[in-house]
């Protein structure tokens, strides 16, 4: 089996800042997850975020020990390209923990427009093309244990860096052909667009809502408070996290501060049915009163 470079496992949140620095400046990079079902909230939850680059690096971080929350900046932003294997998976997993995610391309799509072959498994595509054989039985593994073994955490390594081979590999079969362009539109995740802001399906989704001001120390520390709120709300009604207010409504609510629930209605992202659902609860919040759930 061809060499693969090694790895850093990251459970420290300043070794996470440190190793991510060198990822900005990519133009692209592999990333896949790892879950587990939270048999308490019936819920997927994260367990790893693996990124791998160009230049060889590879990154597995802990996100129970270490957190995610550092990595946003990569993914929320177009650049670099996060080349991902069913990228809907991944992508609907970080969005469910409030991420805004962005220039996310789906490597299987890539491979089922650019090969014909009986599978397009990350697993076949990793033998047929790099002779890498993939160990899938520790995809049902428990990455929910602690600590994982030195098995598990290698196969989640490998993943990151197929997918990361695939994409180059692919981007350079179809520009050959002409393709490249076309087929990476194809394959980029686009959202769709968010009607739920309005409460009301089949009516036009809010605007991108207003340009907002970095958050004062002390908005951070209401900020803290709702997003507590949400994680248990979410948790409750077993929703992703932007089903219950993006990240961008908690940033406007801080800094508006609004009072009451006719005020809500001017804040991003709070129509009459969330307004009415989780309103009292807010302004409770905002109030530093305590946040019932």
């Amino acid at each position: 089996m061809p060499e693969l470079p090694s790895f850093q496992y990251l459970v420290d949140p300043d070794a996470v800042r440190e190793a991510l620095i060198p990822f900005a400046g990519q133009p692209v990079i592999g990333l896949d997850t790892e879950t587990f079902r939270d048999t308490t909230s019936g819920m997927n939850q994260l367990s790893l975020l693996q990124l791998a680059s160009p230049d060889g690096r590879v990154v597995v971080i802990d996100a129970l020990a270490a957190g995610i929350e550092l990595a946003r900046p990569l993914i929320e932003q177009a650049s670099p390209i996060k080349a991902a294997h069913n990228a809907r998976f991944d992508d609907g997993v970080l969005r469910g923990f409030g991420f805004e995610t962005s220039g996310f391309v789906d490597t299987l799509k890539l491979s089922r427009r650019t090969l014909t072959l009986p599978s397009h498994s990350l697993a076949s595509l990793a033998a047929h093309l790099f002779e890498i054989p993939l160990e899938k039985s520790y995809q049902l593994s428990d990455w929910r244990r602690r600590p994982l073994s030195r098995e598990q955490l290698r196969y989640a390594a490998i993943d990151a860096v197929v997918a990361l081979r695939l994409f180059l590999e692919l981007s350079e079969r179809l520009t050959s052909e002409g393709r490249w362009d076309a087929e990476l539109r194809r394959a980029t995740l686009r959202r769709q667009p968010d009607n739920s802001d309005s409460d009301h399906p089949g009516l036009p989704a809010r605007k991108a809502g207003p340009t907002l001001r970095p958050l004062t120390s002390d908005e951070r520390v209401v900020l803290l408070r709702l997003q507590q709120w949400r994680q248990l709300e979410a948790s409750r009604e077993r929703l992703p996290l932007y089903m219950i207010c993006h990240d961008k409504t908690l940033d406007h609510l801080v800094i508006a501060r609004p009072r009451s629930l006719d005020d809500l209605a001017s804040i991003y992202g709070l129509g009459p049915a969330r307004i009415a659902r989780y309103g009292l609860t807010i302004l409770a919040c905002l109030a530093g009163k305590p946040c019932p759930s």
